[in-house]
């Protein structure tokens, strides 16, 4: 999602002037309902609570297990793309991990060809497109609760996460004209249609809720 601004400083857990505050606030009148909002579940294995929309801009939280039950994705390598826009992401709890990588074209001895993902009405159309590639890793930074990255719109990055291990982050976004989002995929790979599933009322509470707890309480991440 995109996303208006800077936010403010992490602060302390729960503090109510930082982020923490702030998002943990937005997650409890997600989860008691008061504030009416579906959380979607994303093909790239986590849920996504879309907080605000406007315009070129939004700002979303991304939660990452354990929830029951999880987005469905298959298990393999990080999935390599990049976004038709430019993001902040500010890690509230849990470490998340971003790898940048170099995408160079490579029509003689391709491991990937690039297929772009064109997103309407809650379905993602995913298209080869003729070029064939491969891609190196740059470097992979690896943010703690309170810290933040940046990408800048058509920049290649996988997020790598331990498995299971608890996590989110708020992503502020801003969509740029000129990008489109690619993902990566098989040479030989066909052309398919994904949907996202959009959670009802009770798992969207639970997940919220969750959050919520986790924002306010201390962190154990490893």
């Amino acid at each position: 999602m995109n996303g208006p601004g800077e936010p403010g400083g992490p602060g302390a857990p729960g503090e109510p002037g930082g982020l923490d505050g702030l998002v943990g606030g937005i997650l409890t009148e997600i989860a008691s309902g008061t504030r009416p909002l579906r959380a979607v579940a994303h093909p790239l294995g986590f849920y996504c609570l879309p907080v605000l929309r406007e315009g070129e801009c939004g700002v979303c939280v991304h939660v990452f297990g354990p929830l029951t039950p999880a987005p469905s994705r298959v298990a393999g390598p990080p999935e390599i793309h990049c976004h038709s826009w430019e993001l902040k992401s500010s890690v509230l709890y849990g470490r998340v991990g971003n790898l940048k990588v170099r995408v160079f074209d490579e029509p003689r001895r391709p491991t990937h060809r690039a297929f772009e993902v064109h997103s309407r009405a809650g379905t993602d159309e995913i298209r080869p497109t003729p070029r064939l590639v491969r891609w190196e890793p740059v470097g992979e930074q690896r943010s703690a609760r309170g810290e933040t990255y940046t990408l800048a719109a058509g920049e290649f990055h996988a997020t790598l996460l331990a498995a299971g291990a608890p996590a989110a982050t708020v992503v502020l976004g801003r969509s740029v004209p000129g990008p489109v989002d690619v993902v990566l995929g098989p040479v030989d790979g066909p052309a398919r249609r994904v949907v996202r599933r959009l959670c009802d009322a009770a798992q969207t509470a639970r997940i919220a809720g969750e959050a919520a707890r986790r924002i306010s309480g201390p962190d154990q991440a490893a």
